[in-house]
């Protein structure tokens, strides 16, 4: 290890360049996460519960992959190091599978659609995952220094979550002057391009620091891992709830087109919870100073539930602006919500080296990513079902770029997805956090613990470098 553990490591332009690479990966996702439902349903002509059978299925078999790509990281051994590697050579058939994505095959017969639409998925769960669980895991191994690993993640994640919303930006520039379907592939060109040249760039730019442990790891181990911390398992159960969360996002082209008629205000709508979100990811760290990391995950949950909840009540027969108005103190708290389980499983993991001695960052980041897509998988699933459960008709669009109108009870049950259902469900989130002990005292603790064993192993390391 370099130096002491109290000095600091990282440039600006170490911010700067893994800021950018998180920037891109976020883009990638964003555009998927946030398009590909109603690519789908609105450019294809699938139906929602068959495109939602396949989130499904993918989302899960590909989360499962998570801890032994965690524990193949671990493994790794390179003049690179441990994470980079997978990065660099993963990000150019990550940005190419961005682009197939939303090729608009709407000629082909629908057997062939749904073959091309579980074949282009699968491939982008496999690059995602090698790209996506080195990048993640990185921050933990990039400095010594707990607050400069800390600052580091939030700071990308405030500019991932920029990242996130790039799409949104090309699609209501794009959307007015290209149909739909144009629209996407030309969304997916652009980010399909443009990403791997960040990713690879942070990825070379970023240095890995603190050396790889030299223990024998199994890929049993990424799963053994989940069980064996139970700080790490009750933060996950507790995330994995938060997918409820994520039906508002999802649900937001759905309400501009659907109940206001006008797809262009998707930005009206998203971009206002954006920069809430970030501002939110930015105060973030300071909260994190007068709360711990348990407390202020309740809170902001709590909050995000009862604002959703006044925007339901004040319905969406008022003027667009005034809901997108009431969005942006919805989404306040949704910022610190998106920091603050990165900033718990930093503390899972000195939790872990203290009472084991191992840190095993790979891992533990993996099993985070298999948290991530799980999540993601149970809403898409929930956000097809409840769709389907209102009535929702499949556009014609494949054929004459109409949108039809919706019953009054769908349009009524597309609010509600934007609304009170995550407002109420998302609250169960909380229930896991009964059993999560790492609380701001005994933190402290730990990190002083953890503090004078490094410094004593890098006193005891230079001795023996001077005798």
């Amino acid at each position: 290890m370099e130096g002491s553990v109290n000095k600091k490591y990282l440039r600006k332009r170490d911010y700067i360049t893994f800021s950018m690479a998180r920037f891109a990966a976020s883009a990638i996702s964003g555009l998927a996460q946030g398009y590909l439902l109603i690519f789908y349903t609105s450019v294809l002509g699938i139906e929602p519960i068959t495109v939602g059978v396949m989130f499904l299925i993918s989302k899960i078999f590909d989360g499962l992959n998570d801890p032994v790509m965690g524990t193949i990281v671990d493994k790794t051994r390179s003049r690179w190091g441990k994470m980079r590697p997978y990065i660099i050579f993963g990000s150019i058939p990550f940005g190419i599978i961005a682009i197939m994505l939303f090729l608009p095959v709407t000629s082909m017969p629908s057997s062939f659609k749904v073959f091309y639409m579980y074949f282009t998925y699968f491939c982008y769960d496999i690059f995602g995952t090698m790209v996506g669980v080195p990048l993640d895991g990185l921050p933990a191994l990039v400095s010594p220094n707990s607050d400069e690993r800390a600052k580091l993640i939030s700071v990308s994640r405030v500019v991932g979550s920029v990242g996130d919303q790039s799409a949104l930006v090309l699609f209501s520039l794009f959307m007015m002057f290209l149909k739909l379907k144009y629209t996407l592939m030309s969304i997916g060109i652009v980010i399909g391009v443009l990403a791997p040249v960040f990713l690879i760039l942070g990825a070379v730019n970023v240095k890995e620091r603190i050396p790889p442990s030299k223990e024998n790891i199994k890929i049993t181990d990424g799963f053994r891992y989940l069980f064996r911390n139970k700080q790490f398992l009750s933060m996950i159960c507790s995330n994995l709830l938060t997918f409820f969360r994520n039906l508002v996002s999802a649900s937001i082209v759905y309400v501009v087109t659907y109940i206001y008629f006008n797809g262009s205000l998707n930005i009206a709508f998203a971009l206002p919870g954006a920069v809430a979100s970030m501002l939110g990811m930015l105060f973030a760290p300071k909260l994190k100073r007068k709360l711990d990391s348990k407390q202020l995950f309740i809170l902001a949950t709590v909050f995000h539930s009862v604002a959703l909840a006044i925007v339901f009540i004040v319905g969406y027969e008022v003027h667009w602006i005034i809901t997108s108005l009431l969005m942006f103190f919805a989404m306040l708290p949704v910022g610190i919500l998106n920091v603050v389980p990165h900033l718990m499983a930093i503390d899972t993991l000195d939790y872990w080296e203290d009472k084991t001695g191992k840190r095993q960052e790979g891992v533990c980041f993996a099993v985070m990513s298999l948290r991530s897509k799980v999540s993601s998988a149970f809403k898409d699933f929930f956000l097809s079902w409840l769709l389907s459960f209102f009535l929702f008709a499949v556009p014609l669009t494949s054929i004459t770029d109409h949108s039809p109108m919706q019953y009054r009870f769908t349009q009524k049950g597309i609010f509600m997805i934007f609304t009170i259902i995550p407002a109420v469900l998302n609250l169960v989130s909380i229930v896991p956090l009964i059993f999560y002990k790492l609380d701001k005292k005994t933190m402290g603790e730990i990190n002083l613990r953890l503090s004078e064993k490094r410094k004593a192993s890098f006193e005891a390391a230079s001795g023996g470098q001077n005798e």
